[in-house]
């Protein structure tokens, strides 16, 4: 009966029966999403190191191209 009063309120007990203001479900969901977002920051650096390396792959053989066309000019 406290609980519901308590629940009413916006209160609730977690399982080391301490007072939050926060709904246990919400606090869940709120844990799951910080996760799934260091998860994603983590794949999102990870893209980064590819694609750089990608553009640095692509600027050598533009200039090695760039090269080439000096030495059939010149």
């Amino acid at each position: 009966m406290a609980k519901d009063i308590l629940g009413e309120a916006g209160l609730h007990f977690d399982e080391l029966n301490k007072l939050r203001v926060l709904d246990p479900e919400v606090t869940q969901q709120t844990k799951e999403l910080k996760e799934e977002c260091k998860d994603f920051v983590d794949k999102i650096g990870q893209f980064q190191k590819i694609v750089g390396g990608l553009i640095e792959l692509v600027d050598q053989l533009a200039k090695e191209a760039e090269n080439e066309k000096m030495k059939v000019s010149g």
